[in-house]
């Protein structure tokens, strides 16, 4: 074989060598980047405004020989109650200007089913205006004044079963914030007694934040987003490794046809002057194959020890070709 066959025989097994390098680094790093995210999102909370409004109150009574006026109580005995009087208070922090607005209304209905049917709405305006920060205002609930207007709607309608709903509404309102709402309702129970729901709110204003980190992975000292590692990588691998599967495979198919077309020119047997006489070594099956045209003699096949060797005589020169046999028994070519 010539010194330029050999040598383009080193320099593509180098190539394959190389391609099959760097199919197995792009792997490695392919599943790296599928170990990561491709993105970190790290979120943080942050109170931007609180705002707080609440009624403290206290009943007066028709007959105080069980409760003295002037007392707090979470439930009042409607027949006695003549009225609940207490303070509103509102309040934010950081503190801002604002416009309020505290209606007391009275919603007068009869009910059909499930369903309410209003008949007159009343409202009592009790404070509005500007505000730096905070504001109180008055309250009171007449228990016997709102007892004194049902029995007017009901005799005025003729609808003896007609309700009312009582309650205070709070508005307040700034530029840049939501507007705060609260409803503080005046309600009675089967068992005779008033309370006041939703006395106290507390509102706060909370603000997210978002910090979204691109992942990456660092390839031979340069940053790769593992977005794009995911795409690229594989894809790589991929490109790498079809020469070394494409030489396996030619490679294998060349070794299994190596011998087709002088297979009905050879047969089995042992040259009688084996070891009287040196052989001329060929290197190549293409070599075989010259001799076989030139002295047009029949290729002899025996192994000798570790090797299949095919021989063909002519006169006092053997020319030989050496093959090593095939691994774990396999029958020789």
């Amino acid at each position: 074989m010539r010194m330029d066959d050999i040598n383009r025989k080193k320099i593509f097994k180098g190539a394959i060598a190389v391609s099959l390098g760097l199919a197995i680094l792009f792997m490695a790093y392919s599943g790296l980047a599928y170990t990561r995210e491709p993105t970190t999102i790290d979120a943080s909370y942050e109170t931007a405004y609180v705002e707080k409004g609440e009624l403290t109150h206290m009943g007066f009574f028709t007959n105080e020989s069980v409760y003295m006026n002037g007392t707090s109580l979470e439930y009042y005995p409607e027949k006695i109650t003549d009225y609940i009087t207490g303070n509103y208070v509102y309040s934010t922090k950081p503190q801002v200007a604002a416009h309020y607005k505290l209606t007391l209304k009275t919603d007068y209905y009869v009910t059909s089913g499930k369903e309410k049917i209003y008949i007159v709405n009343t409202s009592q305006a009790l404070g509005e205006g500007d505000f730096p920060g905070t504001f109180s205002v008055p309250v009171t609930f007449n228990i016997t004044d709102m007892e004194k207007s049902l029995k007017q709607i009901r005799e005025g309608t003729g609808l003896y079963r007609a309700n009312a709903d009582v309650y205070l509404l709070v508005r307040v309102s700034s530029n840049g914030r939501d507007e705060f709402t609260q409803r503080i309702s005046l309600a009675s129970d089967t068992t005779g007694m008033l309370t006041l729901r939703g006395t106290e709110k507390e509102y706060q204003k909370v603000v997210r934040h978002v910090n979204t980190t691109v992942n990456t992975v660092n390839f031979l000292g340069k940053e790769v987003n593992v977005s794009t590692a995911r795409t690229v990588f594989p894809a790589m691998a991929v490109l790498f490794i079809i020469p070394p599967l494409g030489f396996a495979y030619f490679s294998r198919e060349r070794k299994v046809d190596e011998l087709k077309g002088l297979r009905k020119f050879i047969v089995e047997g042992v040259p009688s002057d084996i070891g009287a006489i040196d052989p001329v070594n060929l290197e190549s099956v293409e070599d075989l194959e010259k001799v076989f045209d030139l002295v047009d003699k029949p290729i002899v096949h025996y192994r000798q020890g570790d090797e299949d060797v095919y021989a063909i005589v002519d006169g006092d020169v053997i020319y030989e070709y050496r093959k090593p046999l095939p691994g774990e028994g396999r029958e020789a070519n």
